[in-house]
């Protein structure tokens, strides 16, 4: 093991010399006479304790001591000072400038041996200490380096599950978490400071329609201008959230009067109305919007988001493309809804609904040509119940399934009676909800049944479809239409003119018959538009070789204007209202003997 060096720093050579053999069995020794070669001598050897004498002819031990101590390298060497007095002033003088012992002269070896070993022991020691307070003090920076990037990493998850939790992935808005917390705090705040808030609850008008022909990617970028839109109609202090969809919301704060949510409602009708351009084509749909506003109308969020959803509902049924502030008699039109549609289900299960027939008018022959199969349903306590409600009940329930199936039955049923009693001539309109022709139900196999249970030619059947159905999933309705012109139904587009892009639909369905809507037949006039627009179609009609059949007819004037156009068949009250299968046979053997004579 190598010895520790000793510097010592004396001008006195006998001393040095017998410093020198004291020390020379333990200690290795450097010996510098003059003290302003000290730095020197220690920039050249390692050295791990200085002896230094305080009073030298060249500088004093002072200030060989300051020297040292201002050095960096050399600052945490042990320095005892030596020294022929022996005055308290001097050793704190010493001690101030940073010695660590005094030995006065003459010296005792002893004592000197002592002295340098403990202040080399404890020099030692306090640099292990420093040494393992550093690496401690790097461990624990490392740690803390680790765990503030483990705490950043935790944070960033935290924050990004906040964010997945509250807000919906596409349009960037609050989704329905983050939207009943904020409705809560609006609630909270409105009833502390005895103010008042509005909630709109807007549904998209034919976005299905969007998504259903165009595509869920091409839906998807409407929805994110329509985000976009909303988001530019309100106030900072408001919020505009997406609950799923195509439904959203938006919260009003801090409203003076009720009637500011209007304002907000008819700007944000007329943002969305605007058309959206996607990737170069012009999309139009619309909003239906229900408004509730507290506290007028719930004392509760639940109360307040099921009034604005009945509002939104009673748009939807007027029309759509509108708002409507919720009001306790929609309530009392819901609630009589829902007792219906339980109804409804009693009401097929008993057989309680039934058909009647409105005779449709071959126009060249003035005779009974076809019937129309009609819904009609004679409720225990309401009466007569509306057949556009019976099927707006079923549509927005599975009924419509159902119900469709057993008008589909009896009207088979009863088609293939009249045949057998020599009104063979006789064909019969069937109305079809786009619901049927979903993929989940197999109509084509559905109509086949019905043809080998009654044993009726199958052009007898008409099927009367929307012009909504051929928007929706255009392929697939259009192999189902197909597959139904191939085992020889005859196809109808009913209400036509009422629906979008129908002329450029019509080349491509295999369809036979046209209904003009009744609404085209009121008010006609020679210079009404009404007018040109029968005109039109009739025209259209007859250029791609489709029977004509005009709904709603009232008066003579309108059959007359009817004919005039080439119109080829006809019905409404002017020839019969809806009539039961009794009363319909009357008509076909008053006809028949009037035709004989």
């Amino acid at each position: 093991m190598s010895k520790d060096t000793i510097l010592i720093v004396d001008d006195e050579r006998f001393f040095c010399s017998l410093l020198e053999d004291i020390l020379k069995d333990d200690y290795q020794t450097i010996i510098v006479y003059d003290s302003n070669k000290t730095i020197e001598a220690l920039s050249k050897h390692p050295v791990d304790l200085i002896l230094l004498d305080i009073i030298m002819p060249d500088s004093n031990g002072y200030e060989v001591c300051k020297t040292i101590k201002s050095n960096e390298l050399y600052r945490d060497l042990p320095v005892i000072f030596l020294s022929a007095k022996n005055e308290m002033e001097d050793e704190i003088r010493g001690f101030n400038l940073g010695a660590v012992d005094y030995i006065t002269k003459p010296i005792s070896p002893p004592i000197v041996k002592a002295r340098i070993s403990t202040h080399i022991a404890l020099a030692k020691a306090t640099k292990k200490l420093q040494r393992h307070t550093h690496e401690l003090e790097q461990l624990v920076s490392q740690r803390t380096e680790k765990l503030t990037q483990e705490i950043s990493k935790k944070q960033e998850i935290y924050e990004k599950l906040h964010y997945l939790a509250n807000y919906d992935q596409l349009t960037l808005l609050p989704n329905r978490n983050l939207f009943n917390e904020r409705l809560a705090y609006a609630y909270e705040l409105a009833k502390r400071n005895n103010s008042s808030f509005c909630l709109l609850l807007i549904d998209l008008d034919r976005f299905k329609y969007v998504n259903d022909s165009l595509g869920h990617h091409i839906g998807d970028l409407v929805l994110e201008q329509v985000a976009q839109r909303l988001s530019a109609c309100v106030r900072g202090v408001d919020m505009v959230a997406r609950l799923g969809g195509d439904e959203f919301t938006v919260t009003l704060t801090e409203l003076k009067f009720r009637e500011d949510a209007a304002i907000v409602a008819e700007k944000i009708i007329a943002d969305i109305a605007q058309p959206f351009e996607i990737h170069g084509q012009m999309i139009h749909i619309g909003c239906s919007i229900g408004i509730s506003s507290f506290p007028d109308d719930g004392e509760d969020l639940h109360c307040m988001l099921k009034n604005a959803d009945m509002a939104m509902y009673a748009v939807k049924e007027k029309g759509k493309n509108a708002y409507a502030f919720f009001s306790p008699e929609m309530r009392k039109h819901a609630n009589h809804r829902i007792e219906l549609e339980e109804d409804l289900y009693k009401a097929l299960a008993n057989n309680e609904i039934y058909l009647h027939y409105q005779p449709i008018i071959n126009l060249k022959t003035k005779n009974i040509c076809a019937v129309e199969a009609l819904l009609r349903w004679k409720h225990p306590k309401h009466g007569q119940i509306a057949a556009d409600k019976i099927i707006s009940i079923a549509e927005d329930s599975s009924l419509i399934i159902k119900i469709g199936e057993w008008v589909l039955n009896k009207a088979c049923q009863q088609l293939s009676l009249w045949h057998s009693q020599g009104y063979t001539f006789l064909n019969i309109a069937i109305n079809m909800s786009a619901r049927q022709f979903d993929r989940k139900n197999d109509s084509v196999a559905l109509i086949k049944k019905m043809f080998d249970q009654y044993q009726i030619p199958k052009h007898s059947i008409h099927l009367e479809i929307t012009e909504s159905l051929m928007q929706k999933d255009t392929n697939f309705i259009l192999e189902i239409l197909s597959d139904l012109k191939k085992i020889g139904i005859l196809l109808s587009i009913d209400d036509f003119g009422t629906g979008y892009s129908s002329l450029s639909f019509l080349s491509k369905f295999p369809v036979d018959f046209l209904k003009i809507d009744h609404s085209f037949l009121r008010d006609l006039s020679l210079e009404s538009k009404n007018n040109i627009l029968i005109k039109a179609i009739i025209a259209m009609a007859q250029s791609l070789n489709l029977t004509v059949i005009a709904e709603g007819i009232e008066t003579g004037e309108q059959l007359s204007f009817l004919q005039q156009q080439g119109c080829n068949q006809a019905q409404g009250n002017y020839f019969s209202s809806p009539i039961s299968a009794s009363e319909i046979e009357k008509m076909l053997r008053a006809e028949a003997r009037l035709n004989l004579n």
